[in-house]
């Protein structure tokens, strides 16, 4: 396994840092403690002369502008023995068990992750599915309900459609004769609807007939000889 301080401290560091770490030598108030994978080093210390309690300490790697940004690259283990609640220092050993551990769990997330997405898809594809037949169910349903009542229906809408509309009838002859048209054409709301009707049915000579002597025009001028007093009481105002 290649040893991760490699490209940080010289060899002739390192030897430094095992004669600094010793604790037989008389005098001395400074000992190095270990390292940590971002090359930062720890050390335990006395101002006052106490061995028995000594001060601990990081040292960073690199210097950085504010000391709050020296915590990022502190690992637990060693945060925990600045703080006095681990009595041993950590090894290199363990600090590149836990970095592998710390992946593999990132791994193992991510794969959750995709499985759950992949259970959402495929319940919600479910869901989809039982509507869409929940759906057609109904279309059918309908349609068949729709066909069970149509044959009621449909010779009630064909008599209808075969009766003759007046109205319709009227429209269409009164560009080929106003009076002809406005004689066809039966008034709303009056019993003169019905009569209308009758006179759609009645063929055209007789329908000619019925208009000669209807209209009050040709009445007033055939007797405007005999009875000039009669046919002007006859004779309608424009």
């Amino acid at each position: 396994m290649s040893d991760p301080l490699a490209h940080k401290y010289s060899h002739w560091k390192r030897l430094i840092h095992k004669f600094q770490a010793r604790r037989d030598i008389p005098f001395r108030r400074r000992f190095f403690i270990g390292y940590d994978l971002h090359g930062n080093t720890y050390w335990e210390f006395t101002i006052d002369g106490n061995m028995h309690r000594l001060r601990r300490k990081m040292e960073p790697y690199q210097q950085q502008l504010f000391k709050a940004d020296y915590f990022t690259t502190v690992p637990p283990q060693w945060l925990q023995w600045l703080r006095r609640t681990r009595n041993v220092p950590p090894t290199l050993q363990e600090l590149i068990s836990d970095q592998v551990r710390q992946s593999n769990m990132k791994i193992l997330a991510q794969q959750a992750d995709a499985k759950w997405y992949n259970e959402k898809l495929r319940l919600e594809q479910e869901q989809q599915l039982k509507l869409n037949t929940e759906l057609d169910r109904a279309q059918r349903e309908a349609e068949e309900f729709k066909k069970a009542h149509q044959p009621k229906d449909e010779p009630e809408s064909t008599a209808e459609n075969n009766e003759v509309d007046p109205w319709k009838q009227a429209d269409e002859t009164s560009g080929q004769e106003a009076f002809e048209g406005a004689v066809i054409k039966p008034r709303e709301g009056s019993s003169f609807a019905e009569h209308a009707v009758r006179n759609s049915r009645v063929s055209p000579e007789e329908n000619e007939t019925v208009q000669e002597k209807a209209n009050p025009w040709e009445q007033a001028d055939s007797s405007k000889d005999s009875n000039p007093i009669n046919s002007a009481s006859i004779k309608p105002r424009k």
